[in-house]
């Protein structure tokens, strides 16, 4: 990256086909291997879809289609008639009922809960929320593989005691299907918007976004929904308005101490 060139608190990660070689078979985090971003830029971002993407694995060949029975949840975001929780446990809302609407808004919550800055700095936090959210027979993987991958992501990110306030990590989604359902099992997908980065003027990664879907199996544990495994496709993806342009570190730093993140779902 030329030494005068401007760095602004935010990126686009969706270049132009011409310049994205094999586009469409990965993830977005991992197209950044384009243009004049650094290598701790990608290995930063590859390092948030080992975590995001949970211990299920990735899916390489994008989002499958939904069968013909798949359906919608009955609000955006899985909120729907019915399908708040019923309480808050580690600072997650648990207690969904035993419904569609009750898995997806469970899935949204859950992954939610998995995307905030004190998830990544915080070890007691992150086990808290993994407890909450697991299956027993899932935790203590997604744990390990959680608990390295953060630690390798904040090293590449260059987050310090000082720099941590400033560190934005948010996701929001934008719709769910329920693939399928039982009364002990269910597949949901949840499309989501993520945002990650340090809005600093030297910051090895500036804040950048990406879009992704990802495909929670759940189980009735408990009297709850618990996670089970979690697969993750990039996409869908829009293109970046032409007429917007990325902000200042400095607008980025201030609208993330402004705006309160993303409500969970229900």
């Amino acid at each position: 990256m030329a030494g005068n060139q401007k760095q602004t608190g935010t990126r686009s990660l969706t270049p132009k086909a011409s310049e994205t070689p094999g586009a469409g078979e990965a993830s977005p985090w991992r197209r950044l291997k384009v243009g004049s971003i650094i290598f701790g830029v990608v290995l930063a971002l590859g390092l948030v879809l080992t975590l995001f993407g949970g211990g299920g694995g990735t899916d390489d060949k994008g989002t499958p289609e939904a069968p013909a029975d798949s359906t919608p949840s009955s609000q955006a975001g899985g909120s729907g008639p019915g399908a708040k929780a019923k309480t808050v446990k580690d600072g997650v809302p648990v207690g969904y009922p035993r419904t569609k609407d009750g898995a997806a808004a469970a899935a949204v919550n859950y992954q939610v809960a998995r995307s905030s800055p004190g998830y990544f700095t915080d070890p007691a936090l992150r086990h808290q929320v993994l407890k909450t959210v697991m299956t027993s027979s899932a935790l203590a993987n997604q744990q390990a593989q959680d608990d390295q991958s953060t630690k390798a992501l904040m090293a590449a990110l260059g987050v310090t005691d000082k720099t941590a306030p400033d560190m934005v990590m948010r996701a929001a989604s934008l719709g769910t299907s329920v693939r399928s359902f039982s009364q002990d099992t269910a597949t949901v997908r949840v499309w989501m918007s993520e945002v990650v980065g340090v809005p600093t003027e030297k910051s090895k990664m500036p804040v950048s976004g990406s879009w992704s879907t990802y495909t929670m199996i759940l189980q009735w544990q408990d009297g709850d929904w618990k996670v089970a495994t979690i697969d993750l496709a990039d996409g869908p993806t829009p293109l970046v308005a032409p007429d917007q342009s990325a902000s200042s570190t400095d607008e980025m730093r201030l609208a993330n101490q402004e705006f309160e993140a993303p409500r969970y779902a229900g």
